[in-house]
């Protein structure tokens, strides 16, 4: 019933990798999406053994969780972060995952986390984060707080994103409705 959702690397060590998990069960007439095998973990050595990260994270069974690193900080990992009854944040981690801090509230919205919670940190500005959801949002503080995606000329549901490696004002935006640049 568990899966990886997210798979994040950190740009110095391609050893050094985290894994988010996921435990859900969908059947015709029921969704389950939290449960214990829900979890965070980490890697240095490719994957050959992993440690499950706790300090700072919810204790309660957890839902879909979206990864990512700085490439500006390595050491600075995000997550997206679903609960029960479409609850639950955004977390930051400044040491490797080893502890966390709640930033804020935020999960993806729609028809639910478990639909998005994909995660991207901005390449050019540390601590710009953005949650891709029905109507997406970016962070300038790393989580803290949140302003909507300008979706007016184009169409919503956002999965994806890409960033331009020289210019930080170009994006590319996955959505069900295809791709966008601004």
């Amino acid at each position: 019933w568990t899966g990886v959702t997210s798979l994040v690397i950190d740009s110095r060590d391609p050893n050094k990798l985290y894994a988010a998990t996921w435990q859900r069960q969908r059947t015709l007439p029921a969704y389950v999406g939290t449960g214990p095998g829900s979890a965070i973990y980490t890697t240095d050595d490719g994957g050959k053994t992993w440690t499950k990260l706790k300090e700072g994270l919810p204790k309660t069974d957890m839902g879909k969780i979206g990864l990512a690193i700085s490439t500006i900080n390595p050491d600075i990992v995000y997550a997206a972060i679903e609960l029960n009854q479409r609850k639950g944040g955004v977390y930051r981690s400044e040491n490797k995952g080893m502890s966390w801090t709640k930033m804020s509230d935020e999960v993806a919205g729609g028809t639910g986390p478990h639909y998005y919670q994909e995660l991207f940190a901005d390449p050019h500005r540390l601590d710009r984060i953005y949650i891709m959801s029905n109507y997406s949002k970016y962070s300038d503080d790393g989580g803290k707080t949140w302003t909507p995606i300008n979706a007016k000329f184009k169409h919503v549901d956002d999965h994806a994103m890409a960033f331009h490696p020289a210019d930080k004002n170009f994006l590319l935006i996955g959505s069900d409705g295809g791709i966008y640049e601004t």
